[in-house]
């Protein structure tokens, strides 16, 4: 078995260990990504899975070096919360850590009373900051999920977030319908507006299809699950 799927199956078993002793541990969590769109529809398709509602035999001229936006996204089981998008074409731990402390921290502690959320972020280098971490370990104390976390997010694991599963290709599926947006407002104007068709049902629906993936996973040896 190599490296990542010990580390995957490790983090499998964990989650399962938890949810066992805790069955609402799982809707506990709070997952976020970032991800990035760009005017011209390129897309990468190396984080998210994209069923089109179009003749797949339709041919899309890109632009190449096209404007793009970079949108971050935060779902949990019961709530898909606004969009934020980062002025920056690239983004660092700094401005990553000052999103966290000014837009999504304030939202979250007003549906977290009880102090029983779980935050969950992969191991992107913004993510990786010793700031964000730090600042982490102070609002989540043992209990978040991500690179040198509490809880250790397995890397290369987009099979494993319900926002590679379901959320970024939900999403640019709808944004790029032609005609393709014609320029970065209208871009946004797209994205928000998909996000928002996101049900409570979809999300449930989500969370349970993480469930099946985190327990095949463990099953499997940390094997990576194909949708």
């Amino acid at each position: 078995m190599d490296a990542n799927k010990v580390v995957c199956k490790e983090f499998c078993m964990q989650m399962f260990h938890q949810i066992q002793d805790d069955e609402k541990f799982l809707d506990s969590v709070i997952f976020v990504d970032e991800s990035t769109f760009h005017v011209s529809g390129k897309v990468s398709t190396h984080n998210c899975k994209i069923c089109g509602s179009e003749n797949p035999l339709v041919c899309l001229e890109h632009v190449r070096d096209s404007p793009k936006v970079n949108v971050f996204c935060t779902l949990s089981k019961e709530i898909m919360y606004s969009p934020f998008f980062f002025l920056e074409t690239t983004i660092t731990g700094i401005i990553y850590l000052d999103m966290l402390q000014e837009f999504l921290i304030p939202q979250l502690d007003e549906d977290d009373q009880e102090g029983r959320l779980h935050f969950q972020q992969d191991g992107a280098p913004p993510h990786y900051l010793g700031e964000v971490s730090k600042y982490l370990n102070t609002r989540f104390p043992g209990r978040w999920i991500g690179r040198a976390a509490p809880i250790a997010w397995p890397p290369r694991s987009p099979d494993l977030t319900p926002l590679d599963i379901f959320l970024w290709g939900f999403v640019k599926d709808r944004v790029f319908v032609p005609p393709l947006p014609a320029n970065v407002v209208e871009l946004r104007t797209r994205i928000t507006a998909s996000v928002a068709e996101v049900t409570p049902e979809m999300l449930r629906s989500v969370w349970q299809e993480t469930d099946y993936r985190w327990d095949v996973c463990r099953i499997t040896n940390g094997s990576h699950i194909e949708p």
